[in-house]
Order: C-alpha cells, then sequence, then structure tokens
C-alpha cells in the first residue's frame, strides 16, 4: 500500500510541472530554451526583459505550472 501512495504522488510531482530553473538564447520571437520550443515574449517578465539583445544567453526561473518565466540573469561567458 506505501508503495501505491510513493508512486501517486510521485507521478503528481512529476505533472504538476514545479518552478525550476533553465537557461535559453534570446531570438527575434522570444527565448529559445530547447531546438524545438521558444517562449513566446508574452511568457517572460522580469526587469531585464526589456534590455535582452538577440543572441544572448539567459537564465531563467520558471514559475509553477509553466505559464510564465522570469528572466534572473544573462549569462556571460
Amino acid at each position: 500500500m506505501i508503495n501505491e501512495i510513493k508512486t501517486i504522488v510521485h507521478n503528481y510531482l512529476n505533472s504538476a510541472a514545479l518552478c525550476c530553473l533553465l537557461t535559453g538564447t534570446v531570438t527575434r520571437d522570444g527565448i529559445r530554451i530547447s531546438d524545438k520550443l521558444i517562449l513566446p515574449d508574452e511568457l517572460i517578465l522580469g526587469n531585464l526583459k526589456s534590455s535582452l539583445i538577440i543572441g544572448q544567453r539567459v537564465r531563467l526561473l520558471r514559475n509553477h505550472g509553466g505559464q510564465q518565466f522570469y528572466v534572473l540573469e544573462v549569462i556571460t561567458e
């Protein structure tokens, strides 16, 4: 019984899309976080949003649920 409860909780946490850190590259359409996924500007928040330049690498915090992304910093090499 305890293993079934653990499985249910584990599956819930995996599907809940808790917040996490991401890195991405600024593009003309938004921020690219993978080969297939570009975050549109409407989902991006933060004070740095207005000063981003195409090609910059940024670190993002994904909000719980994955509907908002906050720009934490511009990554400098």
